[in-house]
């Protein structure tokens, strides 16, 4: 029985990861920027650096949960939480929008960027997200409630986003060949816009909610 209910467990984090993975949020569009601009390796390595961040957080929340919950059902905290998030990422987006359009037409959009820069973008745009720490928060509390290992679930949740961010990844150059430049360049401007609006309702909710 205890063996049934630890499969269940790993299909229910599978489900989760799977409705992740296919959300059209920052996540998805620097995984998505990195393999047209650069190749499919730096692709992955954006996705990896948003599953590092996951950990760092999977980590956190699981061991300190009583302290993290009590601390941001602060409202002063949530309030200043999404302001210093929204800003951050707000910025993040302006500054891939100011891209200039004939790097991308020339095929030199991307080169300058290296594979630490690919990782270290995808840890910064998931960790920057609030949405990110309510989540595996939630998942924290649920999972100190169940009898079963929480590993089962853990792990189900990460192999879902993993497959998803690498076919994300792999597929990114191959959207290109059919691509012209200019839309290219639009592409990372959309990643910009996208990133930007989600730092512009994350300031707005931290003021309204």
């Amino acid at each position: 029985m205890g063996g049934n209910s630890s499969l269940v467990l790993f299909g229910q984090g599978l489900l989760t990861g799977m409705t992740l993975t296919i959300m059209l949020g920052p996540v998805t569009m620097i995984i998505l920027k990195y393999g047209m601009q650069v190749n499919r390796a730096a692709g992955v390595l954006a996705a990896a650096g948003t599953w590092a961040s996951d950990f760092v957080f999977i980590f956190l929340t699981f061991w300190l949960t009583a302290s993290l919950t009590i601390w941001t059902e602060n409202p002063s905290v949530q309030f200043w939480m999404y302001l210093v998030s929204g800003f951050s990422l707000l910025i993040l987006g302006l500054m891939m929008m100011r891209i200039k359009k004939e790097k991308v037409l020339t095929g030199n959009a991307g080169k300058e960027y290296g594979y630490v820069h690919a990782f270290f973008s995808g840890f910064v745009v998931n960790s920057l997200s609030p949405f990110t720490l309510f989540f595996w928060l939630g998942v924290a509390v649920f999972l100190h409630l169940q009898s079963r290992l929480p590993v089962f679930y853990y792990s189900g949740v990460m192999i879902s986003l993993a497959m998803g961010d690498f076919v994300k990844a792999w597929f990114a150059p191959i959207l290109v060949r059919g691509i012209k430049g200019k839309y290219i360049y639009w592409v990372q401007v959309g990643a910009g816009i996208l990133i930007a609006l989600s730092g512009l309702y994350m300031i707005g909710y931290g003021y309204l909610g």
